[in-house]
């Protein structure tokens, strides 16, 4: 997916708050890495491997995740 389609997704999570909208980035071997919901005003990213999560209020921070995979 390009980086300005995922913005969009991202922005439009942030437009929808009231609900848990997911996002999961696979390997190509459809491992999954991370996953990234938009709730409590924050973008959440959780990283399957470790279960650790991470919270961004800038879309740019979680971008920049996001394009260094």
């Amino acid at each position: 997916m390009s980086l300005a389609y995922t913005q969009i997704l991202f922005e439009t999570m942030r437009y929808f708050n009231h609900t848990e909208i997911y996002s999961t980035f696979k390997e190509e071997d459809q491992t999954p890495i991370l996953s990234v919901c938009f709730k409590n005003n924050q973008y959440e990213i959780t990283y399957h491997k470790t279960q650790n999560i991470e919270l961004y209020d800038k879309l740019e921070s979680v971008l920049t995740i996001i394009h260094g995979l």
